[in-house]
């Protein structure tokens, strides 16, 4: 029988839509107290938890916590302890922190079925930014303790490693981006980021949102958005969504700096 790391489909749909897992969590989670929103299947497309034995997925829904945030509220905030791992399961976040001057820096957007988990298993960890919601975002928590008691297993070790390993690869992307020098270049590299990212070819971010995530002026992005526009490169939708025509030329002119 394949792993969850040989069938790349079966890894994008979840565990939840096996065939060998369906029923068996189907029939672990009848009596439990689920919430609506989730429908119980929490950890559905959480690569981190995705693969774990049957009981142990059960164990974790049923100690989970549901909550449903609205939109500008605050998930956790900078300096707040480490004590849960959070499920967006529905909804959009941003992790974001300020200087001494009071300017945000965004670090990044996450969406449904992402996850918030970076220094859970550190003693006294405490959290480096904070997760504001930009949308209405239903999250589910699943506590530490609760976490480490169900978990002996390869699979979540393995899980944990690549998670580590896509961190760091995307810390060294967002670094290269914000070294940039070029706007045009930068803002490039930021496009290119987001829809390899997305399930579309359409971003859906504020012009401030933008800004702040590259680090350049409202008033620079909005100009250089109306260059690529102009250029047939990308295509405005609406107030905060933005449409990718021409990938190769994004990304030309991203390396090209």
């Amino acid at each position: 029988m394949k792993s969850s790391f040989d069938n790349k489909d079966n890894k994008q749909r979840g565990i939840y839509q096996k065939e060998d897992h369906g029923e068996e969590l189907k029939r672990g989670i009848i009596g439990l107290n689920i919430c609506e929103e989730c429908g119980g299947f929490c950890t559905e497309s959480v690569p981190l938890i995705e693969g774990l034995p049957v009981n142990a997925q059960v164990s974790l829904m049923e100690h989970s916590i549901h909550e449903t945030l609205k939109k500008n509220s605050y998930l956790f905030r900078e300096g707040e302890p480490v004590d849960s791992i959070c499920i967006i399961r529905k909804g959009r976040v941003k992790l974001c922190r300020y200087d001494s001057l009071g300017r945000e820096q965004i670090i990044t957007i996450l969406a449904d079925h992402d996850i918030i988990w970076e220094g859970m298993f550190l003693d006294g960890s405490i959290y480096p930014y904070s997760a504001v919601c930009l949308t209405n975002a239903s999250i589910c928590l699943i506590h530490r303790d609760d976490f480490i008691k169900v978990v002996d297993n390869p699979t979540a070790a393995m899980n944990i490693i690549i998670l580590l390993s896509k961190k760091l690869h995307d810390a060294n992307e967002r670094n290269m981006l914000l070294s940039t020098k070029d706007p045009m270049a930068r803002l490039a590299g930021f496009l290119m980021y987001r829809v390899d990212r997305s399930p579309s070819d359409d971003i859906v971010l504020k012009l401030d949102d933008i800004a702040a995530s590259v680090n350049l002026r409202t008033e620079t992005v909005s100009r250089k958005l109306r260059e690529m526009e102009k250029m047939r490169l990308i295509e405005r939708l609406g107030h905060a969504r933005i449409k990718v025509l021409d990938r190769d030329t994004l990304r030309e002119i991203y390396i090209s700096q």
